[in-house]
Order: structure tokens, then C-alpha cells, then sequence
């Protein structure tokens, strides 16, 4: 999904009757035990105005964020079309499309989805699952992108989950307005932004398509992949915490001695001008394997150094054999040579699947140079007054100076 579709899909849960057509929400009130405290189904139209501004502030926030960071397009695994109806037959896919279909009405798929995410959701405090189910008649737009309201195209019938912590509230002095007093209030329960979420089927080139789903995940570090894996079948790429510390320690093996200021610095300003050319078509570069080749080829390392980057990429998608072992609850083998990996998802993740997004590899706006005593940040745009020499037999880091320098906020003069 491009930028401009997430917005479009964002705008359907504002508090405007002419816009908004959620027909019901369900919830699932979740305690720290895993243990179902309360679920519930609601005509939402029917809610009073408050509450429902509420629940789209929560549902609005799983399509906010940066995108291929907080929000990313995920494929099930097992998505296929039965070669008569057309039908998918994936059994993730199939529970998503009966929510729609059932309009939230039908009790046993609501409590088996609730279920799936219960079983794979790992937290250790109460949450609330939520779902809402809306229609939209996709407008047809001029060739200036001016919405034609009466000439719908189709209808986009979708889902959209939202997993919320539920925090207690402390207790405290409050004011009572029927009394016109202030008195101690009794503590509760408050449901709070989302951790997790996802909108099912995608929407892409203002089209649904039920081979995508997209998810959100509020924390870029840990994105719940087990939680991804068994409610929508999605195999989740490296977060993008992972993918900008993953991509350095590649580039750290492969340039080896050759790890030299200018080296880097190009490599940083081909990825930024690679993303800068696909800017306006709201898209962030992807990069496989023979993208990332040319890349380091493009800023000068040479082919001794690129001796073995094949194994050294793919090792970035895989984990250690004992990993694999101990994440399975099986001891560790004995024999297991040094090295040796096993596919993070063996059967699920194709080689040409395996990739990085350029827009979590590189800084946007400013560079960081650091060691243990000092930290620089320069913006990317002026790379070039960064330089190294050998000064008087030390290794120096030279700045170029400009007007304008000042130390804590106080000018210097240099």
C-alpha cells in the first residue's frame, strides 16, 4: 500500500457520517492469564458520540506511523486460489474472510479468531482485542484526482484488529460534578493506544487485495512475528531496528580493512539518492541480495572484498543452528560445526523474499560519527566537510568549519 492509500483508508474512521460505515465492532477483554474476562458485539452507530470517537482514535492509530517501520505489507504463506471458485484457500485467510463475510454476527468464528490471537499473543498484562467491519464504495476520481461520489467502482468490505494494553488507573482526589465535590474515585481499568493491529485485505492502487494484509506494530524492535505468523499465516520480514543493525554488521564483514570513512560515506549517499528518486512515487526501495551487490560495487569495494558476500547476506535471514535448537526446546547438538545455520523460516521465506528496506538503513536527515569519547551529527546532505588525515602521526577526524559554530550555545570564533 502507497502512502496515499493508507491515508485514504485512515480517513473512513474519522467521526463523519459521510465517511465512516462501520457496521459493528467486537472486543475481547483479555486478562493477564490469558483468561477471556468479557467479550461483546456492538452496532456501532448505536454507541453514544464519545464512545465512538474513542474507538476510532484506537482503530485510526493502526494505520498511523512510518511506513515499512510501524506499518508493513505482509503475504500469508498460504495464500492460494482453489482452481475452480477462486476462492482462497489458506486456512488464516479463510477465518479473515469469514469475519467479513459474518458481518461480526457469527459467535464461533468471533471466538475462534479471539482464540488464535489469545494462543499467539504474548503479554504479560490484561489487553483488549478489538475489531471493526466496514464497507466502502471506493469513489472513481478525475484525471485531476477529484472524487466522482456517484460513480463508485467497487466496495472495499474489510477488517480492522487492534490489540490494546489495558492499564489500571490510579487512585487520587477527582471531582464529582453531580455533587460539586471533590471526592476519592475509585480506581479502573483504561484501555490504551495499540501494540499490534492489522488491516485485512490490503488496499492497494485503491483496490482490496485479499494476498496482503497490513500490519502494524507500534515497538520497531520486537514486531510480535509469532503473533503475525499464527492469526494471519505472514512470515514478518527483520524489524527495522534489526534490518539497520543487521546491514551494518554486513557491511562490517565484507568491507573488513576496507571500512574507511569515504567508503561509508558513499555507500550512505547512494542508498540516500536511491530513495530520494523513488520519493515521489511513495515507494521505499527494496533491496535483495544483488541490490545490496550493487550497491557496494557502486562505492568503490572491490571484488576481493565481495569474496563470500552471498553467504555472509543470507547468514543476515538465518540463525545459528543452537538458536534454532534451544527456540524449539530441543538441546543443543554437539556436533554442530561452527557457524552452520538453519533458515529462520525454513519452508516459508523464499531466498528472493530476503531483503532490506533502504528507508531503515540510512539516517533521513542527520549522519552520526561516534566513538566512546565523542559524538558527531552532521546533516547528510553536507557529508562532504567530514574527512580523516594523519596529523602529526595521529589519526584525526577532520571537520570542515563554516560560520557560525558554537559550543553549548555559545559562538567561538575559530
Amino acid at each position: 500500500m502507497k502512502a496515499s492509500d493508507i491515508s485514504e483508508v485512515k480517513h473512513l474512521y474519522q467521526l463523519d457520517p459521510d465517511r465512516c460505515a462501520i457496521h459493528r465492532i467486537s472486543g475481547c477483554f483479555v486478562n493477564g492469564d490469558k483468561t477471556k474476562v468479557v467479550h461483546f458485539t456492538e452496532n456501532f452507530l448505536t454507541l453514544p458520540e464519545e464512545e465512538r470517537f474513542k474507538y476510532l482514535e484506537l482503530f485510526r492509530k493502526c494505520l498511523s506511523g512510518t511506513k515499512d517501520k510501524n506499518l508493513l505489507m505482509l503475504r500469508p504463506r498460504q495464500v492460494h486460489r482453489d482452481d475452480h471458485s477462486g476462492d482462497l484457500t489458506g486456512e488464516e485467510c479463510k477465518l479473515l474472510q469469514a469475519l467479513i463475510e459474518t458481518d461480526l454476527k457469527d459467535e464461533a468464528t468471533l471466538q475462534e479468531f479471539f482464540d488464535h490471537v489469545i494462543e499467539s499473543f504474548n503479554y504479560v498484562d490484561n489487553y483488549l482485542i478489538l475489531l471493526a467491519r466496514q464497507n466502502y464504495d471506493v469513489p472513481g476520481k478525475t484525471l485531476d484526482g477529484l472524487d466522482l461520489e456517484d460513480a463508485s467502482e467497487e466496495v472495499y468490505r474489510h477488517v480492522l484488529c487492534a490489540v490494546c494494553p489495558v492499564k489500571p488507573t490510579k487512585p487520587g482526589l477527582g471531582y464529582v460534578p453531580s455533587e460539586n465535590a471533590f471526592h476519592n474515585l475509585t480506581p479502573g481499568q483504561i484501555v490504551e493506544m495499540p501494540m499490534n493491529g492489522f488491516l485485512y485485505p490490503a488496499f492497494i492502487e485503491r483496490s482490496q487485495d485479499p494476498d496482503y494484509v497490513l500490519y502494524y506494530t507500534k515497538d520497531t524492535v520486537d514486531i510480535r512475528p509469532d503473533f503475525a505468523d499464527a492469526v494471519l499465516g505472514s512470515a514478518t520480514p527483520l524489524a527495522a531496528e534489526g534490518q539497520k543493525k543487521s546491514f551494518g554488521n554486513l557491511l562490517t564483514d565484507t568491507l573488513g580493512e576496507e571500512s574507511d570513512l569515504s567508503t561509508v560515506l558513499q555507500i550512505q549517499e547512494n542508498l540516500q539518492t536511491l530513495i530520494r528518486e523513488k520519493k515521489e512515487e511513495q515507494e521505499s526501495p527494496i533491496l535483495g541480495k544483488e541490490d545490496v551487490r550493487v550497491i557496494l560495487r557502486d562505492s568503490g569495494v572491490d571484488e576481493e572484498r565481495m569474496k563470500g558476500f552471498d553467504e555472509r547476506f543470507d547468514a543476515v535471514f538465518t540463525m545459528p543452528a543452537e538458536e534454532a535448537a534451544a527456540k524449539e526446546g530441543e538441546e543443543t547438538p554437539g556436533d554442530t560445526e561452527e557457524g552452520s545455520a538453519v533458515s529462520r523460516y525454513p519452508e516459508e521465506i523464499p531466498i528472493e523474499e530476503r531483503i532490506f528496506v533502504a528507508s531503515n538503513l540510512v539516517p533521513q536527515r542527520t549522519l552520526e560519527v561516534k566513538n566512546a569519547d565523542f559524538t558527531i551529527r552532521i546533516n547528510t546532505d553536507r557529508t562532504e566537510l567530514l574527512e580523516t588525515r594523519v596529523l602529526d602521526g595521529k589519526k584525526c577526524l577532520v571537520i570542515e568549519l563554516e560560520d557560525g559554530v558554537s559550543v553549548n550555545g555559545i559562538p567561538i570564533r575559530v
